[in-house]
């Protein structure tokens, strides 16, 4: 999948978020079509999980594809825990 092709679609909690946590759409498609790993939702079966390395931080891109090209994304935020465990 191209990263150019991607669509990235926020919802409301996610678009605050992003900005809170200074995470541009940019950085969102790159863990999107490169992950390092990806994982189920533990709770919502139709969410994923996608981590990824952005500055030296694991990022978290929780959300679900609405078709081939297009994801929506939940939340995304660097995951200190997956730090501490690397380490």
């Amino acid at each position: 999948m191209a990263k150019d092709r991607t669509s990235v679609k926020l919802t409301k909690h996610a678009k605050i978020k992003i900005i809170e946590r200074n995470i541009t759409l940019t950085e969102i498609k790159k863990i999107l079509t490169d992950p390092i790993m990806r994982e189920t939702d533990k709770f919502d079966p139709l969410l994923t999980h996608y981590v990824g390395m952005i500055k030296e931080k694991f990022l978290r891109v929780i959300g679900r594809w609405l078709d081939k090209r297009s994801f929506l994304v939940v939340s995304a935020f660097y995951d200190r825990r997956l730090k501490r465990s690397k380490h």
